[in-house]
């Protein structure tokens, strides 16, 4: 891994580029995001929250986008294959789902675009059909951190220490739901114990939500205790490394949590920063009860 200090934005958008690259190269298999990862000489852990941060979109949402329209594509180039066996051939599970996914995109079928396309274009023979459906997979425009509005927040890097914590782990897919289960449990543990009160509370985000099941995600909510305490299931025990971090401080609504999340990526590929492959956590500063929450977002380096 790179220091800190030796990625560059543009560095970030090279490799995302030989990412792209490499996925246009195998659409027609299922890459994995590691093997993407692997081929612009990033690690997976975070790789798809830089993705989107340079691109606007996920892997995922990338992958599905060249697929449909390379199908579109050949759904003018060749009139002589139905629809289903076109939708097969690329990467769709049923042609349900790729009708669904045109419509979505297009805004009409795929039936009723072929028609309504056959007339209107004209090529020789062999030649390739040009088609733009939205931006061309060739030439992605690359999210700059001006396009996007600012959330108000504040980033640097900081020197965080190690926390010795008590958690209570949840599966599930990552929100609200799932964060307050787990620290319901945890303070039920907490409370009567005196724990509650001026020790830092975490929330720890161990995988990728793009890659991973929704309902096989692990959320840890954590409290900071001291060397030496007790615990018992549900209650566990785990160390959060420290070092240096790019920590984003934000003050919102819970329901933008996500956005923060967007939003403090797109920090870190604008600054060059290289995270490191260990878990991202959320610092609370307050409890979050209220019409705004107080927390940072904490990217080791």
């Amino acid at each position: 891994m790179k220091s800190p200090s030796a990625a560059t934005g543009l560095d970030y958008r090279q490799r995302v580029c030989r990412a792209m690259d490499f996925i246009s190269a195998n659409l027609d298999r299922e890459p994995s995001l590691e093997e993407i990862a692997r081929a612009a000489n990033f690690s997976a852990f975070h790789f798809h929250r830089i993705f989107k941060a340079v691109t606007g979109e996920t892997v995922f949402g990338f992958v599905r986008r060249l697929r449909l329209e390379r199908t579109a594509n050949r759904l003018l180039a060749d009139p002589r294959v139905d629809i289903t066996t076109m939708a097969l051939e690329n990467g769709f599970s049923s042609s349900q789902n790729f009708a669904k996914a045109f419509r979505a995109r297009v805004g009409e079928s795929p039936s009723g675009f072929r028609r309504r396309k056959a007339g209107t274009i004209t090529r020789k023979a062999g030649e390739a059909v040009s088609l733009c459906l939205g931006e061309d997979a060739a030439r992605v425009k690359m999210v700059s951190p001006q396009s996007k509005r600012r959330m108000a927040m504040k980033a640097e890097i900081k020197e965080m220490p190690a926390w010795h914590v008590a958690y209570v782990r949840k599966l599930g897919p990552y929100g609200k739901q799932v964060c307050e289960a787990a620290f319901g449990e945890l303070m039920r543990w907490a409370g009567p114990r005196g724990l509650i009160g001026p020790s830092p509370m975490f929330g720890l985000y161990w995988d990728s939500p793009e890659v991973t099941p929704p309902e096989k995600c692990r959320t840890d909510a954590c409290l900071a205790v001291p060397a030496g305490t007790q615990v018992e299931a549900p209650v566990a025990l785990q160390d959060i490394a420290g070092g240096s971090h790019l920590v984003c401080e934000f003050n919102l609504p819970p329901t933008d949590f996500s956005a923060a999340w967007d939003e403090s990526f797109r920090v870190l590929v604008q600054r060059g920063l290289e995270c490191a492959d260990r878990p991202c956590y959320e610092l609370y500063h307050d409890d979050c009860t209220g019409k705004t929450c107080r927390f940072d977002i904490c990217i080791p380096l």
